[in-house]
């Protein structure tokens, strides 16, 4: 009977320990994975209702990428852009001349992205002048460009002469080298 009582208790606990336990820990390990995968969804669902929710700006979103990408063209430009220097200067009453384009340079810090140096001179008002600069500067330039030096001049004669080094960006294709300066 005692056989019996000592062959019933190592029974009991090699089930106990070879089945129920191995059984317990693995019940454990589902339960944890169920828990990050319930995570991830809720995760993935708030992914998906934010990608949708931009879903909805997306004619918004793909306006201002066309403004940004025209500010930024994959040609130099030059002629269109100092021809709008020029018919800027004209309805501000303001003379632009003395301009002188430089050889493009790639940008250290955009690989990719090219700068263009033009040098000009502006006469006019210093109100005029003024409104030239938030013109060139400004959100009704159409163009990336950047106002490197100003200097203003005023003359004995009253006149007042504004002399600028301006930065125009280029961003051609990948691979294509410096972008072609012409100023036809």
């Amino acid at each position: 009977m005692i056989i019996g009582v000592i062959v019933t208790a190592v029974l009991i606990a090699v089930t106990y320990f070879g089945v129920v336990s191995t059984t317990k820990a693995e019940a454990a390990e589902l339960a944890s994975e169920t828990e990050e995968r319930q995570a991830q969804t809720i995760d993935l669902r708030k992914r998906v209702a934010k990608l949708a929710d931009e879903k909805k700006n997306e004619k918004s979103l793909t306006a201002t990428r066309d403004t940004y990408r025209d500010a930024l063209p994959s040609g130099s430009g030059v002629p269109a852009f100092l021809r709008q220097l020029q018919a800027s200067g004209t309805s501000l009453d303001v003379d632009v001349s003395g301009i002188s384009v430089g050889i493009p340079s790639e940008l250290k810090a955009l690989p990719g992205v090219w700068s263009i140096q033009i040098q000009l001179s502006a006469e006019g008002a210093v109100d005029n002048l003024s409104a030239f600069l938030d013109s060139l500067q400004g959100s009704g330039q159409k163009r990336a460009v950047l106002i490197q030096t100003a200097n203003l001049e005023v003359s004995a004669e009253g006149g007042t002469r504004l002399s600028l080094t301006v930065s125009a960006f280029v961003a051609p294709p990948a691979g294509s080298g410096a972008p072609a300066v012409t100023t036809d």
